[in-house]
């Protein structure tokens, strides 16, 4: 059996609603009854009495709405129909009886209507109060949208903080690889100091990525993580790796994903500086072009490659697209391409300053 599943505003909404459905129907009503002739001396104290009524008989429509949620369609319907036809005939009846009332307190006219126009003026009322039970039932189905558009953005959101946290853990395993041999290589050679050294560096670069939650940091952080990192991939290549960087001190405060430059210099390291047997050279460069922050990652080398670089699966280029989609839904942009002896990556993503 379908049952009625709808619903209403809360009762201090509805009250704010009925009183805006009768002060308009008064604006219609009163100047017309006017510009009619019909608002002789003190007659226009009967009418407001008359839409003081109205207002106060439509908390019986809410009360019949609230009665039939959740009923069997038939029941729901019935008492909802009751509630509308019984407040239309007490309207009605309070029609007269304050028309009676003024007319013996006021010089008024006293109105008589013969059985029709009792009826025609119920069949009004009946409809006047099925507008404001349309009305309280619309407004209580907006607001049960607007409730379920929220959850699902909250859903959403969480969503996103997970895939987001999720691409970032994607991104330790290859940088970890990495660590490890360089740490195993120079214990080979008998550094171990430096190892060790090396080691502190790793476990302060592991710590600052689990502190950072997957928030904004600002670009002058995020380029000390990146010296940490390139700490560890100087260990490995020695003098066959030169890093320069480039970054203005007035964009040190611009908001930034945290690792987002990580997976870019990882890439540069993997596919340009590994593959090539000769120098390489790395550049982190920052720059302001309008509106947008362009961080750009680039590698060059002297010597072509000589074999190809090792396999991977494309995590860093993807995954740094990816949080970009999510975090900034259009606004911000990953280019690579090759140039000259190397590869260039650039992010570009709106300036936004740490304070402003």
């Amino acid at each position: 059996m379908p049952r009625l599943d709808f619903q209403i505003p809360p009762p201090r909404q509805a009250v704010q609603l009925g009183a805006i459905l009768w002060i308009g129907i008064a604006a219609i009503l009163l100047p017309s009854l006017a510009a009619a002739d019909q608002l002789r001396g003190a007659e226009w104290v009967a009418q407001t009495g008359v839409m003081l009524s109205g207002a106060a008989l439509t908390v019986t429509v809410y009360l019949g709405l609230s009665a039939s949620n959740g009923k069997p369609l038939w029941l729901g319907a019935a008492i909802g129909l009751t509630a509308l036809a019984g407040a239309a005939v007490i309207q009605a009846a309070s029609d007269f009886g304050i028309q009676a009332f003024v007319h013996g307190l006021l010089p008024t006219r006293l109105s008589t209507h013969s059985p029709e126009e009792t009826l025609i003026v119920r069949i009004i009322y009946f409809l006047i109060y099925a507008c404001a039970g349309a009305v309280f039932v619309v407004t209580g189905v907006l607001q049960r949208i607007r409730s379920r558009e929220r959850e699902l953005a909250r859903a959403e959101i969480a969503r996103l903080r997970a895939e987001l946290m999720l691409l970032r853990l994607q991104l330790n395993p290859h940088f970890l690889y990495n660590s490890l041999n360089a740490f195993s290589g120079l214990i080979a050679l008998g550094r171990a100091d430096e190892a060790n050294r090396l080691a502190e560096g790793l476990a302060e670069f592991l710590h600052a990525a689990m502190d950072l939650d997957g928030s904004e940091v600002p670009l002058a952080r995020e380029l000390e993580l990146i010296e940490c990192y390139l700490d560890l991939e100087r260990a490995r290549f020695g003098e066959r790796l030169t890093v320069a960087t480039d970054a203005p001190g007035a964009l040190g405060a611009a908001l930034v994903p945290g690792f987002l430059l990580q997976p870019l210099v990882e890439n540069a390291i993997k596919h340009g500086v590994e593959a090539s047997p000769g120098a390489a050279s790395l550049r982190i460069a920052a720059a302001r072009a309008g509106a947008q922050l362009v961080l750009t990652v680039e590698n060059r080398s002297a010597a072509p490659a000589t074999a190809p670089s090792r396999p991977g699966r494309g995590i860093g280029l993807a995954n740094t697209r990816a949080r970009l989609e999510m975090l900034f839904a259009g606004e911000a942009s990953l280019e690579t391409g090759a140039v000259t002896g190397g590869f260039r990556a650039a992010v570009r993503l709106p300036l936004k300053l740490a304070g402003s």
